[in-house]
C-alpha cells in the first residue's frame, strides 16, 4: 500500500508529502511538473511521475489497496472565472477520472480536497457540513460538482471529503496573508477587496494534520469541515501582519468581489469528534510563523 498524491507539487501537496514521508509512508507523487519536489528525490520511499489527472494512463499508477489523496485542481478563483471551461475540465472532469481509476484499480479510499467555496453566501454560521451547497464562484461550482461525483460513486469507491477553510502558510506568497506580508516588507500599499469579510484562516500544518487523519480514519464516506472555527476579518489580518513586521503601511480598499463570502467560519465539531482533528495554530502565531524568512 502506498499513498498517491495528485497535485503533489502544489502548496498543500509539498507540505503533506513532507509529513507523510516523516511518518514512514511510501508516497507516489503525481503532477504535470515535478520541479517543486526536488527536496524529496533522494528519499527511499518517495516516487514521482509526470501525469495528467485526465489521462487514461492515470489508472496505471494505482494498485489495489492504495490510498489516493486528490489535491490536483485549479485553485485560484480568478483563473476559474477567466476560463470556466478549463476549470471544469481540471477540477470536475479530472476528479471523475481519478474516481474511475480508483474504482477500476480497487483503491482503498480517495481523500478529496474540497473547499468552503461550495457553501451558500447565506449559509448559517458557524457553517456545518449539512448546510446547503450553493456556490457563488466558478471554482465553488467545480468543487461542488466534483463532490457530487464522489458521492454518486461512493458505494464503489470509499471516500473522505475535506472542505478546507482559507489556507495560509510559508511558501504561499499569494492570497491575503502572503501578499500582505510581501507588500508591507516592500513598503507598498496592498489592495484589500472589501475588508470587512470574515473568514476562517487555517494554517497549512492543520490542513496537513487533517489530510493524514483522513488517510487513516476508519470512518469512511464522511464529509468534514477543516478550519479553526475562529472568525477573523481581512482588515484584522492585515493589522496583525503590520504588527508582526513592526511596520504601518496603508492600504487601498476596492469593492468586495462577487465570490467573497461576507461571513465564513466553520463549525468543526464533527471533525474534532469523529476525525480527532485538533487545529494547533491561532492566527497571530500563524502569521508570525509565516513571516519568518
Amino acid at each position: 500500500m502506498k499513498i498517491i498524491v495528485t497535485g503533489a507539487g502544489g502548496f498543500i501537496g509539498k507540505y503533506t508529502i513532507r509529513a507523510l514521508l516523516n511518518a514512514g509512508y511510501e508516497v507516489l507523487a503525481i503532477d504535470l511538473s515535478l520541479s517543486r519536489l526536488e527536496e524529496f528525490k533522494n528519499h527511499p520511499k518517495f516516487f514521482a511521475v509526470i501525469e495528467d489527472i485526465n489521462s487514461e494512463q492515470l489508472k496505471n499508477h494505482i494498485q489495489s489497496g492504495d490510498k489516493v489523496l486528490h489535491l490536483a485542481a485549479i485553485t485560484l478563483f480568478e483563473l476559474c472565472e477567466e476560463n470556466p471551461q478549463k476549470a471544469v475540465i481540471v477540477n470536475t472532469v479530472g476528479t471523475l477520472n481519478v474516481i474511475k481509476a480508483c474504482i477500476e484499480k480497487y483503491a482503498e479510499r480517495i481523500v478529496y480536497s474540497s473547499s468552503g467555496a461550495v457553501y451558500s453566501q447565506t449559509a448559517k454560521t458557524p457553517i456545518r457540513e449539512d448546510e446547503p451547497r450553493i456556490p457563488s464562484s466558478v471554482y465553488g461550482w467545480t468543487k461542488k460538482q466534483a463532490e457530487d461525483w464522489i458521492l454518486y460513486f461512493g458505494n464503489q469507491s470509499p471516500y473522505i471529503i475535506l472542505r478546507y477553510g482559507y489556507i495560509y502558510g510559508k511558501e504561499k506568497d499569494w492570497g491575503a496573508i502572503g501578499k500582505f506580508l510581501t507588500h508591507i516588507r516592500n513598503n507598498e500599499k496592498p489592495i484589500i477587496f472589501g475588508g470587512e469579510q470574515i473568514s476562517d484562516f487555517t494554517h497549512v500544518d492543520d490542513i496537513v494534520q487533517a489530510n493524514l487523519l483522513a488517510l487513516e480514519t476508519k470512518h469512511l464516506n464522511q464529509i468534514y469541515n477543516i478550519g479553526t472555527g475562529i472568525p477573523t476579518s481581512i482588515k484584522d489580518v492585515y493589522k496583525i501582519c503590520q504588527e508582526v513586521l513592526g511596520k504601518e503601511i496603508g492600504y487601498e480598499i476596492k469593492p468586495a468581489r462577487p465570490f467573497d463570502l461576507s461571513f465564513f467560519v466553520y463549525d468543526i465539531s464533527k471533525a474534532k469528534i469523529i476525525l480527532d482533528y485538533n487545529p494547533k495554530w491561532k492566527i497571530r502565531e500563524g502569521i508570525k510563523d509565516v513571516s519568518i524568512e
